[in-house]
């Protein structure tokens, strides 16, 4: 039998956010999508974003925050390297997808042109409902 490792689905802060908006299992609708084993993936500034956004939130977005905070714990969260600390988050998110090999989960337009234009297949939350793969995966 042949084992495959799993993909390394890298996962961006409004993705987390789509469970509370949209009541969409983001986890097991991206197995379902990619017809593979994933391993969630979190960069520890996409975890400091989170928390932040929480803390400057009303009652209504509190409450989405808190439930994307509640879902890092499926998640492996991984440090930056130094030398990327200083970059924006969106920036940090497309350099690890490109140096592990892995498929971006975000619904924000610029960064998703971006990580097609560097041949990164992206998750997308696709009519409020499912996630679709954008570009190809070997």
């Amino acid at each position: 039998m042949v084992r495959t490792l799993p993909l390394r689905v890298i996962l961006d802060t409004n993705f987390l956010t789509v469970p509370a908006q949209f009541g969409v299992d983001v986890f097991s609708e991206a197995e379902r999508v990619l017809e593979r084993s994933v391993e969630f993936i979190l960069l520890e500034s996409v975890v400091d974003e989170i928390k932040a956004k929480l803390e400057k939130s009303g009652k209504t977005e509190s409450r989405m925050f808190r439930i994307a905070l509640d879902l890092t714990e499926r998640c492996k969260v991984v440090e930056i390297e130094q030398s990327m600390k200083d970059s924006l988050v969106d920036d940090q998110l497309l350099e690890y997808a490109v140096s592990v090999g892995g498929i971006l989960a975000t619904n924000d337009r610029e960064l998703r042109e971006r990580a097609a234009d560097r041949g990164v297949p992206v998750l997308i939350l696709r009519g409020k409902k499912h996630l679709e793969l954008q570009g190809s995966i070997f």
